[in-house]
């Protein structure tokens, strides 16, 4: 056999392998609306070497099937969504919550809506609640922990009281802050020395809720 025919042969094996990883996570993550361990693949998938798995990850990840972040469990996330009865299924203890588009932890940006993206948390976290998430742009936040590309969690309400960190509209531009008084003039504050207080007491500021949760997906 030549060298171009046992190359093929070895692609081809490999190429059934990364569908057959593939096909199993689609079907844990709609059976189980959370992504499967490595240990989780090898044993629904047959494979035996989880560097193997890891590797199969990596390459479906490069082919745009899947978003895969080595070194955190459960964290693949399908991007391949042409087929309905690939969309997981949220068991009684999870909650689909909806990205609706970014938030500056800096200068106020629009508020894009975007729904188009869910993120899975747990019933006991979120409670009988409506919330949503936000991803954060900005570092105007760093001093109470949330930073540039996290994702926080906003329960819906149009009420804040001093020192709660919440979700604000200011002439449309949503930005987080904490809120607190002035003077008896409510201002929006940063948790940054860089970043001056905003006023927060005109027609166009609205509260879109407190923020009473954080999800992140890598630690620097």
């Amino acid at each position: 056999m030549s060298d171009s025919t046992s190359g093929k042969g070895r692609e081809s094996k490999s190429m059934k392998s990364i569908d057959r990883v593939y096909k199993y996570v689609r079907q844990y993550i709609r059976d189980n609306a959370i992504s499967p361990s490595v240990r989780d693949i090898c044993a629904g998938s047959g494979l035996k070497s989880t560097s193997s798995v890891h590797t199969y990850l990596r390459k479906l990840d490069e082919m745009g099937k899947i978003e895969y972040r080595p070194g955190m469990r459960r964290a693949i996330i399908l991007k391949d969504t042409d087929s309905a009865t690939v969309t997981p299924v949220p068991s009684s203890d999870v909650v689909a919550v909806p990205v609706i588009g970014k938030i500056t932890a800096g200068q106020p940006i629009f508020a894009h809506e975007d729904y188009e993206e869910n993120i899975f948390i747990s019933r006991s976290v979120i409670g009988s609640n409506e919330c949503f998430l936000l991803k954060v742009s900005g570092t105007s936040m760093i001093n109470a922990h949330i930073l540039d590309g996290d994702y926080i969690l906003v329960r819906k309400q149009n009420h804040a009281d001093e020192g709660d960190i919440i979700a604000a509209l200011i002439d449309n531009e949503a930005t987080v802050k904490r809120f607190g008084k002035l003077n008896g003039v409510p201002y929006l504050f940063p948790e940054n020395d860089l970043y001056s207080p905003i006023p927060f007491n005109t027609e166009d500021c609205q509260i879109l809720g407190k923020v009473v949760g954080l999800h992140r997906y890598s630690i620097s």
